[in-house]
């Protein structure tokens, strides 16, 4: 059962952490202009791209282990490995980009940035599993607060946005080594032991959801690097704005589903598939009228509060922001779907279907951005992740019926 405390801690850490982006954009473009507000988005997908490197889809994977087949020294260890591949690839990636000057120092400094969030999810994933949710909640909100608030003064301060940077992530280190290191005491553990061996059996078990992790965030930015190929930092930026909407929709899908980790683990590990299906459906339902709600607010006062809220007009964007809306309902369920077939432990599936719209996601916003720029934009957001939702819910059910025959047999 998930307590109230839990829930309502998970709810607000969300929030914070899906709007970082927005409101680190928002500054960005009234103090250091749309050029560099263009740059820093671009700079903040990739980091997003590379941050799923050091994710690895190990949260899920310890957050669902209620059998605790490996220990949190184990998951450490392995996210220690995630991280120093991601640091490697940070620099093949921008190198092979051609990032210099401020682009090159922004993607650096958001990367490290992501290192200490990806330590931090293994000191979250512990307290979830010791049914403390509340704590992760905590966590989320006390760092991502601190980092914005160190970012803005900064940048106000200075009007350098390495700079900024640089005290954002410093802010994020004191903050995880005052609170996630300290709290994790309380729960046994003094000392972190490196389990080499044990590491990389997880690594090895989470390849096939680390690949479809890293290829879901770059289909999710797919548009913003086709925006990036043919357009310029100035629709990078409008593209960005409009897009903020849906990450209301996201940050509802990031408090509901999150508490249920626990509960789909226990429900998988005693074959109460029926029970895992009602959850289910009855979040898509939650999701489907937050998002009807998002679609109505947005027509009525979407353009005029993003006006005020970044400073530029936006009302020529207006359908283009209702399309996007939509695309925020079916990535809210591709996270659901996602996080299903992981906990049942059907990772070859989610690998499949990434494969298949990464292959996609290569061609067709390209061709959408190039002939109808915004709008073409828009579209291949919506044609992407209603691509995903419609692969993993197939894959959702034949994996069941298998761990069903499995179990019968």
């Amino acid at each position: 059962m998930i307590k109230k405390s839990e829930f309502a801690w998970n709810m607000v850490g969300s929030v914070i952490y899906a709007l970082f982006s927005a409101i680190i954009l928002a500054f960005c473009t009234r103090l250091n202009g749309i050029e560099i507000a263009g740059m820093f988005s671009i700079a903040y997908a990739t980091s997003c791209i590379l941050n799923a490197v050091g994710e690895f889809g190990i949260r899920i994977f310890q957050s669902t282990d209620v059998k605790r087949k490996y220990t949190f020294s184990d998951y450490f260890s392995s996210r220690v490995i995630a991280i120093i591949i991601m640091i490697v690839v940070t620099f093949a990636a921008v190198f092979i980009g051609g990032y210099t000057d401020t682009k090159l120092w922004i993607c650096i400094l958001l990367i490290l940035y992501r290192v200490i969030d990806n330590l931090s999810e293994s000191y979250q994933a512990e307290f979830q599993i010791n049914e403390r949710l509340d704590l992760a909640g905590k966590s989320m909100s006390f760092r991502n607060i601190i980092s914005i608030i160190a970012f803005i003064i900064v940048d106000i301060i200075t009007k350098n946005i390495i700079l900024s940077c640089i005290f954002m992530v410093l802010a994020n280190l004191i903050t995880f080594l005052l609170y996630d290191v300290r709290l994790i005491k309380n729960f046994n553990i003094v000392k972190i032991n490196f389990n080499v061996e044990k590491a990389f059996k997880i690594i090895k078990e989470c390849i096939p959801i680390a690949v479809a992790g890293i290829l879901n965030v770059y289909v999710i930015n797919a548009v913003k690097y086709a925006i990036d190929g043919v357009g310029d930092y100035t629709m990078q930026t409008y593209f960005n704005i409009i897009y903020m909407p849906t990450f209301v929709i996201n940050l509802i899908s990031l408090f509901i589903i999150k508490p249920f980790y626990k509960m789909f683990g226990d429900y998988f590990a005693n074959g109460q598939y029926d029970k895992l299906s009602k959850i289910m459906w009855k979040i898509i339902g939650v999701l489907v009228l937050a998002t009807a709600f998002v679609e109505i607010g947005c027509f009525i006062l979407g353009v005029p509060f993003l006006n005020l809220f970044y400073g530029v007009d936006i009302s020529m964007y207006k359908a283009d922001l209702l399309i996007l809306v939509l695309s925020g309902l079916f990535y809210a369920m591709d996270n659901l779907l996602f996080n299903l077939l992981s906990t049942i432990r059907k990772q070859k599936y989610i690998f499949a279907t990434y494969i298949l719209v990464s292959a996609m996601s290569l061609f067709v916003p390209k061709f959408l951005v190039e002939h109808y720029q915004m709008r073409g934009a828009a579209i291949a957001s919506v044609i992407i992740m209603a691509s995903i939702c419609i692969l993993l819910a197939v894959f959702l059910k034949i994996g069941i019926e298998e761990r069903r025959k499995k179990k019968n047999v």
